[in-house]
Parts: structure tokens; C-alpha cells; sequence
């Protein structure tokens, strides 16, 4: 891979301890935001707060809803910031990862040190559905202050200790957006497809960079 990713196996792993970047260890928590209801298996991840027409993966997945985990590295210093956001697709072991890519850069090459990832602008990063996509378009087109009734969904579960949201965009189909904070803020973040043994896709894992 031309960037390291973090060990997935760890950061998903209840009470598991990763080294941060001065060497510290922080233990992790992962928590469940609900399911992604992903009719058309196109999956897009983005920040859904300021991404303009995103594009879905070129992979596809199995139309259908798969949960969606966020793993939560408490840090020494007290502060706990969301380190990885899973699309889990089934519960078969990963045997390897490649670097998620939107259709167009499949056959890139990369040197090291490049990566294709998302950038967030407003702390925020996302799964959903391609028809999601459109319906929270539509969202926009009709209410140009929605972005302030996503954040609003956020805040509320704060309790929690995690700004995320489940919000359903359209209420026929079902398909709705999961947001959740993005590590450090903002910045550019790769994801990556765990692949299980059969070659078929097991997961989908945002890395915010925190390890």
C-alpha cells in the first residue's frame, strides 16, 4: 500500500490499546451508530456537509443494511476522538485491505506516499447509499439551511460522548446518511475495502488518522 493504515483488527476491538503518535497508548471503544440502508450498493463516503455531488466507490456491494461502527480512541490526555467509521458487511475475517478508489481510479498508479481519500471541511464524514445522495440533493434544493438540521442530529446524541447522527432522507425508501466526527477534524482521509478470504468484500473503513 502506498500509506499505512491502522491496525483495524485493534482499533475495532473493545478495550484494545493502540501506541498514539508520541508513543502513548490509547484504549479503544467501539460503538454502533445503527444500520446503513444501502438500496443500489453504491456507497459513497464523504463530508455530507459540504461534498458537492459525491461520487460512489467503484466497488459495489450486496444491495441491503449493514450496520455501521465507529471505534473511539480514549487518549491519555483525556480527550477521545473517533479514530476509524466501519461499514461492516459481514462478520467473515479480512485478509487483506485495499485502498477504496471511485470508478476512474481503479487503474491509477500511485507512488509512494499518494492516496485517493475524501476531504472534510467541516469535521464530518459519512457513509450512504448513492440514492441516499440524491435524496439529501433534493434535501438541499428545498432547504438551503438543512446543513443546520444535520448538525442539530449530531448534537443530540453528544451524551454519548461521539457527535453522530442516523437521519433518514427519504422516508419511502428508507435510505439515510450516518455522520459521526472525523479524528482530528479536518483534512483529507482515505478508506479502505477489507477483503475476506473468498475475495468478497467484508467491510469498509474510513482511517481518520488519528494512530
Amino acid at each position: 500500500m502506498p500509506m499505512e493504515h491502522t491496525d483495524f483488527a485493534l482499533a475495532f476491538q473493545d478495550g484494545a490499546t493502540i501506541a498514539d503518535g508520541q508513543g502513548t497508548l490509547a484504549t479503544m471503544r467501539v460503538q454502533s451508530l445503527g444500520e446503513l440502508v444501502a438500496p443500489s450498493g453504491q456507497i459513497i463516503a464523504c463530508d455530507p456537509l459540504t461534498a458537492i455531488e459525491p461520487a460512489p466507490f467503484a466497488q459495489h456491494i450486496a444491495p441491503g443494511r449493514y450496520p455501521v461502527l465507529a471505534s473511539l480512541a480514549a487518549l491519555a490526555n483525556g480527550d477521545q476522538r473517533v479514530a476509524c467509521a466501519m461499514l461492516r458487511l459481514s462478520d467473515a475475517p479480512v485478509v487483506r485491505w485495499e485502498m477504496a478508489r471511485l470508478k476512474g481510479q481503479e487503474d491509477v498508479a500511485l507512488q509512494t506516499g499518494e492516496f485517493f481519500g475524501y476531504s472534510i471541511d467541516a469535521g464530518v464524514g459519512c457513509f450512504m447509499d448513492a440514492q441516499a445522495a440524491t435524496a439529501l440533493d433534493a434535501r438541499y434544493d428545498s432547504d438551503e439551511s438543512y446543513d443546520e438540521a444535520l448538525i442539530d442530529a449530531m448534537e443530540a446524541n453528544r451524551a454519548q460522548q461521539l457527535d453522530y447522527a442516523n437521519v433518514t432522507l427519504d422516508e419511502v425508501s428508507g435510505v439515510n446518511v450516518v455522520m459521526f466526527e472525523s479524528g482530528w477534524g479536518d483534512g483529507v482521509y482515505i478508506s479502505y475495502w477489507g477483503f475476506d478470504g473468498d475475495d468478497a468484500p467484508a467491510c469498509l473503513v474510513t482511517d481518520f488518522s488519528v494512530f
